[in-house]
């Protein structure tokens, strides 16, 4: 009787962990997420008026209650547009402590614009729930020239630098086209 219960303790525990960590084992890892295309838009263009004054653009939009995902639709222009989405679960820290939240759902939108030829000549990453302290907006543009948008491109090559200190990009993922 004494070994059936350290086995069942033994067992519990392994799938304990593993339930904890569910990448584990995934080659993929836990930073890289899939950006599934959702939208895809000719004779567009970015709407740099609102990218370019982010912070304020996107803090109006939350003080009248519009959504905060409209700066990164398109207006007219003579590029194509692609907008990609990456949901996926994890956990984010309170505003207000430095407490862990609840596991909850976030979305990652990329956007990009190519020309005619499908070469990429900007684009904009962003994570729509983002409210950690201290309250700026993780907005990252792409800093790589001459790539082409094509199926299971990583974000990685796409050389993400946040706006406002040039960091870097500190998560990695892939494009989906397939199935648009």
């Amino acid at each position: 009787m004494r070994y059936l219960i350290v086995l069942l303790l033994g067992w519990f525990t392994c799938y304990s962990a593993t339930a904890q960590n569910p990448n584990q084992g995934n080659s993929a890892g836990k930073d890289e997420k899939t950006y599934i295309l959702v939208a895809n838009k000719i004779n567009t263009d970015f709407n740099y008026k609102m990218l370019d004054n982010f912070e304020q653009s996107f803090s109006e939009l939350i003080k009248e209650n519009n959504s905060r995902e409209s700066i990164f639709n398109p207006i007219n222009g003579k590029y194509h547009y692609y907008k990609f989405v990456a949901t996926y679960k994890a956990r984010g820290i309170s505003a207000d402590s430095d407490s862990v939240k609840p596991e909850q759902t976030f979305h990652n939108i990329l956007i990009i614009k190519t020309d005619d030829q499908q070469k990429i000549v900007d684009g904009y990453e962003f994570v729509l729930e983002w409210n950690e302290k201290p309250l700026s907006y993780p907005l990252f543009r792409m800093k790589a020239s001459d790539l082409i948008l094509q199926e299971g491109l990583s974000l990685k090559q796409l050389n993400l630098k946040r706006v406002t200190d040039n960091s870097d990009f500190d998560s990695d993922g892939k494009i989906k086209l397939a199935g648009w």
